[in-house]
This record gives structure tokens, C-alpha cells and sequence, in this order.
């Protein structure tokens, strides 16, 4: 072993911790409290500096687990190199006392962050990453089982073992019932709403940590009503134990704290009925957090009363989902978790978790939500390793959300069923799916100057009302923001036109109305970037402070402020584009007719409520273009409604009307 000799009392300090480290530990505790569990290291080295972790199990076995160190990656050194471990070779536990297993960490500096992970093999316990730092929490830590904290006291140990598998008593489980609230938005406003998708963590900051609020949502309402909007789908808004994108939701009932509070959600409710705008929420009922308290007693025991809640196996049976192996270990058997072993799946053939979930959606539509985008609704649903995916009985519980949904009137739902969207959008399961992977068509057709077989497949499809058109959301499968691939200002107000004229209820996300590109980051963090309002530093008008994320790459150019106002901006496109469909509801929800085919240069289909017809052409081309367009009435007066108001137009005796439509132009027609 060589040594670096520097000043004596560093080098004996050095030395200490690498003897430690190499006998497997040092000290194991001493003692026991008094309140009759956790152990307590009352001795110690006068010169050693030392940090005692105490672990309890309630199986009191400790076989094959150990505890994985490593410094934090800023600050000063917690511990040596020889006293980090590795995955594979974690440092053991050294004692036992009081049924608490124990382990003595030597180290370099008392005023230091240590990280630390309890596992045996690729089993947790607890789940999370856990965090020390001596000389604030004390030269002891006590650890229990699938508690998600530190404690400084062997009493608060102690009452934390008691908790053991009842963690989620302190969840709010009670049943819910319709309390008869009526929809504060204008009849059948679901058939034809305008949506935008909002991440709030990256919409606006209102008290200055760089992340979005609800309060800071709030605070853009008038914009967004400006803009057009009648209906925002909100990314998960729940308690979640990503801090992040919110799809690990640890409290179905709750706000996440960094977002504000159920009065601020109460609120939000308040004043986006008052301009006419619907709130839908995402809902996650596949599966939840690993640390949701309900999946804490799930895994603390396989005799426990929430067992069942979820789904667990004595071995692997080795199924493989996307990303490889789907079952994950725990310290009492396997669970299924086909997104990540962070985010357990939820056994819904169990009668009461699925009501657990009708509950959840009734304790949001009580407080005047709108309705519900659900998420994974392809996963729902296992059956066995090859038959894990889309199964059929996925159809009757989502069938069952939407009969407790529609008991609400003038209530919406949508699901995510990127592989098998029209056969979730039937009446018998989710009934409204997106329509996947048609944004792609929708770029294809703005970009080549052809109308794409799939946009044309799509426009032709007798589900399409039932189908929502979108360009991009906050996946990165569904493909980056638009700018980068749709580049020119013309194809993007292409793409814009077809997105929302061809839909009944179109979907935008969040920026895509500014031209607003990914940042650097790549993958999902790429896409879900700080809106960009101006050009400021240090957040570009998303907070004062610097945002949690990097901005959008182009924010200096294509922000709300520097395009508010602005003849032929792409926001001045999106806004004029929703308020020729506001203001004829032909365009938001009459029978369509394709009157193009795939590979024509321009895209033409009518749309027919009640006696009136409209018909919307778009050249697609780079150049300008005569457009013939049969509208099957003969000798029919037309005025023209956009892109101006004005102007006379007829169809001939056979019902053709031929114009003239400028390059990557939209015109559309109205009879009276």
C-alpha cells in the first residue's frame, strides 16, 4: 500500500480510513436505546472521525446486503477512493445489535456530503438514493426499510419500524362520490375544443426558484386565451417522486409542492373557466412511484395488505419489455414494472385498485376538472411474457374510466395509444385516442409540398373525429418540436393549418405556436424546455432566477415577444388560424370530405354542418398555384373567410370553383 505523506494529521486521518476500509468496516454499534430497537455507538476512536449507519429489516436478515458508497460530485471529500465502493462489491454490514444491522464508514471530513444506497444485489431498500452530511445529522444515521429517509435519533428509528407496511395509512383513500358538479364551459365545447399541452414546471415561474407553478400559469391565462386556446391538457400535476416530468406519482390527491397547493389548483380551475378555457389532466393508471406509500407496503412484506395492489412474483419469470428485463427485485420477491423499477405497475385486476383509480378521477372532476388524458393505456393489462402489451381487457377498464367520466356532463377523455390508436378511440374502450404518429404525415406533407398517403389515409378515416391530429408532445418518440424539421416559417404555417382545420380537436404543445426548437439536451429533457416569452437572461421571461432546465436553442429569436403583434409571424399564424375555427363552428366540427389524394401538390376537403359548407385549400407547393376544387354544389355563391375576410367567389354548373392560391397558401371558402 503506498502512502502520500503530507502534514501528520491528514496522514493519519488518510491511513484510518484505508485500514477501515480494508478490514470491511470498523466499529459495529454499541448498545441498544431505550426505547428497545434501534442500536446506538455511544464509543469511538478519540481519533478516528467516523459515520455509523444502523439498518433494520423487519425479516431481521441481513444476508447478501450491504451498503454502496460514493462522495457527492461538488464539495469537499467525504470519504477516500479505497473507502467508495463499487455496485458489485458494497461494504458489508459488520454487526447486528437490537435486530439493527450496523456498519462503521470512515471519513475524511466531517463537513461533507456522503451518498449511500442499502441493496442486495440489484435490490433496494429503500428505494431512493439517500444523503448524509456528519456534522449536520450526527456521527449516527438509522436507515429503515422502504422508508425513504435518514433518522438522527434511535426513537424516531423506532417509530418508523412501527410504520413498517402501514405507510400508507396516511394516504387519502376514501371513497368519492359524484358530487353532481356541473361543467362550467360551454355546451359541447369537447367536441371541438382548441388544446394546448402545458408542462407547468417549464410554463412560467411566479416566486423565482426557475421552476413553473400553477400560479405562474395563471398569470398567462389571458394569453393563452388571446392566442385562441379553449382547453389545456396538463402534464401530471400530482405529488411525484421525479420532481420532474411527474409520471412517478407518489399522492394521486395532491398537488406537487413544487407547483403550489390544491387552493392554487382551486384557483387555476377558477379563473380558466372564467375565459373559457377547459383543464384536462393527465392520469397515470398504469402504474405508480416505487415510492408511493402504497407500493412501500406493497414491498415490505409478501403477507401485506397492499400486496395485491400490485404485482409480484416469489421468482423472475423473465419477461422483457422495452427496455430490457420488466421484473424488477425487492428484499421480498419480484415486482413487474414495465417502464422502470421506479415506477411499479399496479395489478388492475384487482377490484379494489381499480376503484381506488375511479376515485382518484372523481376527486378531480369534483373539484370542476374537465376531463382526462390517459397515459400508457397500451400497458394496462399483463397476461404473460409475449402478451404483456395491448391486451383486450385493457379495453373494458378503460371503458369503465369513461362511463365515471361521462356521468359528469360536458366532460373529456383521450388516451395515448401510439400503436393502436383507433381501436382505443372506439366507443367501447377509451373512446378518443391521439392520432400517433400523424404528425409525422402532417411535417412530411408541409416539408415535401405533397400530401403525404398517411395524412390522406387519416383524413379519410370514418374515426377520425374520435382521433385528435398533434405535431409533436412531450415525448421524444413522438418526435423533436417541429422547428427543426419543419426549418422555413412557410412550412410551419402549414403544418400549423393542417393540424388545426383537419382536427376536430387539435393538440399543440406548448411553444410550438412561437417556431420554439429543443435545447441541447436531447431526448425527453430536449423537448420539455422553459417557454420562451422574450429574449432576457437569464430565463428568457420563464423565471428571474436561472430555470431548472436549459432553454430553447433559438429563444433569442423565436419567443412570444418578439412575434406578439406581428403580421405573418407563426403566432400571428396560429392566432388567426384558431379564430377563423372559433368563429365558425364548421370548421371545428362538420363532416369532412377529402377532395385531395396522396402525392397532389395541394391539400382541399370540405367540411359540412347543418346547410352550410366550408371548403379549405391549401397549396402545398413552392410556388403559386391555380386549384380546382370540386365542392359538389353547382352554381354555389361563396365568400371568402380567410386568409381575409371578403371576396366573392361561385362554382360553375358542375360545382367547381378555381382560384388562385399564393405559394404554401390557405384559403378557405363559406357559403351563407
Amino acid at each position: 500500500m503506498s502512502k502520500t505523506y503530507m502534514a501528520a494529521h491528514a496522514v493519519l486521518l488518510v491511513i484510518i480510513a484505508v485500514l477501515a476500509s480494508a478490514c470491511g468496516g470498523g466499529e459495529g454499534g454499541g448498545g441498544s436505546s431505550g426505547g428497545g430497537g434501534a442500536s446506538s455507538s455511544s464509543s469511538r476512536s478519540p481519533t478516528a472521525l467516523t459515520l455509523t449507519i444502523h439498518y433494520k429489516r423487519a425479516d431481521n436478515n441481513y444476508a447478501g446486503w450491504g451498503v454502496h458508497l460514493w462522495n457527492d460530485t461538488t464539495g469537499t471529500a467525504a470519504i477516500s477512493p479505497a473507502t467508495a465502493t463499487t455496485w458489485t462489491a458494497p461494504l458489508s454490514f459488520s454487526a447486528t445489535s437490537g435486530g439493527w444491522a450496523t456498519v462503521s464508514v470512515p471519513l475524511l471530513a466531517a463537513n461533507a456530503n456522503l451518498n449511500f444506497l442499502i441493496h442486495n444485489g440489484d435490490a433496494k431498500s429503500p428505494m431512493r438514493d439517500l444523503h448524509v452530511n456528519r456534522s449536520v445529522d450526527g456521527g449516527d444515521i438509522w436507515v429503515v426499510q422502504d422508508t425513504l429517509t435518514t433518522f438522527t435519533s434511535p426513537s424516531d428509528a423506532d417509530a418508523a419500524v412501527a410504520r413498517l407496511g402501514h405507510q400508507s395509512d396516511a394516504l387519502d383513500l376514501t371513497t368519492i362520490t359524484d358530487n353532481g358538479t356541473a361543467s362550467a364551459l360551454p355546451a359541447n365545447w369537447n367536441r371541438r375544443a382548441q388544446f394546448m399541452e402545458i408542462f407547468v414546471r417549464a410554463y412560467k415561474d411566479s416566486d423565482g426558484d426557475g421552476i413553473g407553478d400553477l400560479k405562474g400559469l395563471m398569470s398567462k391565462l389571458d394569453y393563452l386565451q388571446s392566442l385562441g386556446v379553449t382547453g389545456l391538457w396538463l402534464m401530471p400535476v400530482y405529488s411525484s417522486s421525479d420532481h420532474d416530468h411527474g409520471y412517478a406519482v407518489t399522492d394521486y390527491r395532491a398537488i406537487e409542492p413544487a407547483y403550489g397547493s390544491l387552493a392554487d389548483f382551486d384557483k387555476l380551475i377558477t379563473e380558466a373557466h372564467k375565459r373559457g378555457i377547459g383543464i384536462v389532466l393527465d392520469y397515470v393508471m398504469n402504474h405508480s412511484s416505487a415510492e408511493n406509500t402504497l407500493f412501500l407496503d406493497a414491498v415490505s412484506d409478501s403477507g401485506n395488505a397492499r400486496r395485491d395492489w400490485y404485482i409480484f412474483n416469489a421468482s423472475n419469470p423473465g419477461w422483457n419489455g422495452w427496455s430490457g428485463p420488466s421484473w424488477r427485485p425487492s428484499g421480498a420477491g419480484w415486482y413487474y414494472g414495465v417502464f422502470s423499477d421506479q415506477m411499479p405497475d399496479f395489478n388492475l385486476r384487482n377490484p379494489d385498485v381499480i376503484a381506488y383509480h375511479m376515485d382518484n378521477l372523481r376527486f378531480w372532476l369534483n373539484r370542476g376538472v374537465d376531463g382526462f388524458r390517459f397515459d400508457a393505456v397500451e400497458t394496462l393489462i399483463e397476461n404473460g411474457g409475449s402478451t404483456w402489451y395491448n391486451q383486450p381487457e385493457n379495453h373494458a377498464l378503460l371503458k369503465q374510466a369513461q362511463t365515471v367520466i361521462k356521468s359528469y356532463p360536458n366532460r373529456y377523455m383521450v388516451c395515448e395509444a401510439p400503436d393502436h390508436p383507433s381501436d382505443y378511440a372506439a366507443t367501447t374502450s377509451c373512446g378518443g385516442a391521439f392520432a400517433f404518429f400523424h404528425g409525422g404525415d402532417i411535417k412530411t406533407t408541409a416539408t415535401s409540398g405533397q400530401l403525404n398517403a398517411g395524412l390522406a389515409a387519416y383524413l379519410s378515416a370514418t374515426d377520425r373525429i374520435r382521433l385528435p391530429l398533434f405535431i409533436s408532445n412531450h415525448d421524444s418518440f413522438a418526435g423533436a418540436r417541429p422547428w427543426p424539421d419543419l426549418g422555413a416559417r412557410s412550412d410551419s404555417r402549414i403544418a400549423a393549418a393542417i393540424e388545426i382545420l383537419a382536427s376536430d380537436t387539435p393538440f399543440a404543445l406548448y411553444g410550438e405556436e412561437i417556431g420554439m426548437a429543443d435545447n441541447s439536451e436531447g431526448g425527453d429533457a430536449g423537448i420539455r424546455v422553459p417557454m420562451s416569452w422574450d429574449a432576457t437572461s437569464p430565463a428568457a421571461g420563464f423565471s428571474a432566477a436561472s430555470p431548472f432546465r436549459a432553454l430553447s436553442a433559438n429563444y433569442l429569436t423565436h419567443n412570444v415577444a418578439a412575434q406578439d403583434g406581428v403580421t405573418g409571424s407563426l403566432l400571428e399564424t396560429y392566432r388567426s388560424l384558431y379564430a377563423v375555427r372559433t368563429a365558425w363552428p364548421v370548421l371545428q366540427s362538420g363532416d369532412l370530405t377529402l377532395k385531395s389524394a396522396a402525392g397532389d401538390s395541394s391539400l382541399v376537403f370540405l367540411r359540412k354542418q347543418g346547410g352550410q359548407t366550408a371548403v379549405v385549400i391549401m397549396n402545398l407547393s413552392a410556388g403559386a398555384q391555380v386549384i380546382t376544387t370540386d365542392t359538389g354544389l353547382p352554381a354555389a355563391a361563396f365568400t371568402g373567410i380567410y386568409p381575409v375576410a371578403g371576396g366573392a367567389y361561385a362554382s360553375n354548373g358542375a360545382g367547381k370553383v378555381s382560384l388562385t392560391v399564393p405559394a404554401q397558401g390557405v384559403v378557405i371558402l363559406l357559403t351563407p
